[in-house]
């Protein structure tokens, strides 16, 4: 296994400051991971890895970041949330989307999904999956209005004979 080194871009008293003064439990998760390494040369990842808890790839990522940018490294790292240089569309396009729709769907012309996800797929001139589609929704605040479905089964004549032999009121049986 290899040794770690990290690159001297800061003294060991800077480094311990940088790590006291973090507010972020993750950077200064990073930031302990950097001064075990600079303070502790010559140990294997899984030495630090067992140390602080952490899985050793999390350990080779860390210090690679920062032999790589420096000191600077903690300042590019994002976590969750939506990328646009990922995004199929940015959110401006999606909300003029959507504003296109909207008229139509505030007078019940469009009834599906399927509807929706065609007009997306048009736009964008790609397959989007239905999932896609529901986050988009979810993204916009758009929520699903629909009536409640009628089984397709369903027999006027015996709803009709139940709600005329019925009882008005309900009694529990002794």
């Amino acid at each position: 296994m290899l040794q770690l080194k990290v690159k001297p871009h800061l003294s060991l008293p800077v480094l311990k400051k940088k790590l006291k003064s973090q507010q972020d439990v993750r950077l200064f998760l990073y930031w302990q991971i950097v001064y075990s390494v600079a303070a502790n040369p010559g140990k294997k990842a899984e030495e630090y890895s067992s140390i602080l808890g952490i899985n050793k790839e999390k350990v080779y990522r860390i210090v690679q970041l920062y032999n790589k940018q420096g000191e600077g490294f903690d300042s590019d790292l994002e976590w969750g949330g939506r990328r646009e240089e990922r995004s199929k569309m940015t959110l401006k396009e999606e909300e003029t989307l959507l504003r296109s729709i909207e008229g139509k769907a505030k007078k019940g012309q469009i009834l599906t999904l399927r509807d929706l996800k065609k007009q997306i797929e048009n736009y964008l001139g790609a397959p989007v999956s239905e999932d896609y589609v529901w986050d988009l929704f979810s993204r916009h605040n758009w929520k699903k209005k629909a009536p409640r479905p009628e089984h397709p089964d369903k027999n006027q004549k015996n709803q009709k004979d139940f709600k005329k032999n019925s009882p008005s009121y309900w009694a529990p049986v002794s």
